[in-house]
């Protein structure tokens, strides 16, 4: 959206406290209004205070929260062509620069917009869905202890306003799905961005609107795998040794694994000398564990069996038919190895009943 920050007037901030919610929301629809009759001091002051977002005094993130609110209490008042700055500079912020109260007063706004208007409704899909990833600098604090916070804070608001949205307009999920699949990142994004937007849409897939469009979102994670899978030569993989496999098995006994109920996630990592240091196998690498992980879950929801289905689906159109893929049907196998008497004996069955119709002649 681009939009440049123009330097507007401070509001008197120790005026605002003073007012009750419904005055505040009635100062709102003021400013809101007066933009109408060509007085835009007011609605100026108004989109200034959506632009505060870093380093905060703690007036200031009182002033954001109560303004949030009130335009929450307001949104019948805005207008998408008469208040278009007030909607881009909303539709800008990131919930990742916020503390807990003011992304609870954001999400609130969001939510509001969307379920007020149907005009509204992608771009605040759009925006939730952007905040799926942090904001670049963020991405280096994932790896601390209060960016893990910040992360988890962020994405359980997220979600649950796409999960209130849904509730009140049943086409939502379906209008989330095109947005999500388009604003997916390509292989060349950084690393950590493609993961934990990934792991988002993982977790609409176990989630309610994963009954809609659960299936199409897990054929697209498993083609992105794909992607992945055949940028990566054989040529290097090949001067390895093969003795354990594609895999490196990281269990110190093998006799472990047997008696083992369950495959550890760290049985799969991609670990060949030759594709160390290699990007494309490392994002992949993370991918597939986050996926096995995924699969658990299922596993001990009892959803396992039918996402099968899914990835069975994905596994006869995509995988079998791509070029060179080495690595993306061990989400197949990972699955099977779960559940081997169902899920694997129905993979069994899929490939017996392709090895016949391959080898039955074609009728002349």
């Amino acid at each position: 959206m681009g939009l440049e920050l123009p330097k507007y007037p401070e509001m008197e901030e120790d005026q605002v406290f003073n007012f009750t919610d419904s005055e505040i929301v009635s100062h709102v629809k003021q400013a809101l209004a007066s933009v109408l009759s060509g007085d835009n001091n007011s609605y100026n002051q108004l989109v200034g205070v959506m632009h505060h977002s870093k380093h905060l005094a703690p007036d200031e993130v009182a002033l954001l929260e109560t303004t949030l609110k009130a335009l929450a209490g307001a949104v019948s008042s805005i207008d998408i062509t008469h208040h278009d700055s007030l909607l881009s500079a909303i539709f800008c912020m990131s919930m990742w620069n916020y503390g807990p109260h003011v992304a609870d007063a954001l999400a609130e706004l969001i939510v509001s917009l969307a379920i007020s208007n149907g005009k509204y409704l992608d771009l605040c899909l759009g925006m939730l869905v952007s905040n799926f990833t942090p904001p670049p600098y963020f991405l280096d604090k994932l790896k601390m202890p209060h960016g893990l916070e910040r992360k988890g804070q962020v994405l359980s608001r997220v979600h649950a306003a796409f999960k209130k949205i849904a509730d009140y307009v049943p086409l939502a999920p379906l209008r989330l799905l095109t947005i999500v699949l388009q604003g997916m990142p390509t292989i060349y994004h950084k690393d950590r961005a493609i993961v934990i937007y990934v792991e988002n849409m993982l977790k609409l897939e176990s989630g309610e609107i994963g009954e809609l469009v659960g299936s199409t979102i897990l054929m697209a994670v498993v083609d992105r795998l794909i992607e992945l899978d055949v940028e990566i030569g054989w040529d290097a993989i090949l001067q390895d040794d093969f003795s354990k496999g594609i895999f490196e098995m990281e269990l110190e006994d093998v006799d472990d694994i047997e008696e083992s109920a369950e495959p550890d996630v760290g049985e799969f990592r991609l670990s060949r000398k030759s594709l160390a240091g290699n990007s494309i196998a490392e994002l992949l690498d993370n991918l597939l564990v986050l996926t096995f992980e995924h699969l658990e879950s299922c596993e001990r929801e009892g959803r396992l069996a039918k996402v099968f289905e899914t990835l069975l689906q994905s596994f006869q159109v995509t995988v079998l038919s791509a070029y060179k893929s080495k690595f993306a049907q061990f989400v197949m196998f990972y699955a099977c190895a779960l559940d081997p008497e169902n899920c694997g004996m129905r993979f069994a069955t899929m490939l017996a009943d392709l090895f016949v119709q391959d080898s039955q002649p074609q009728p002349t």
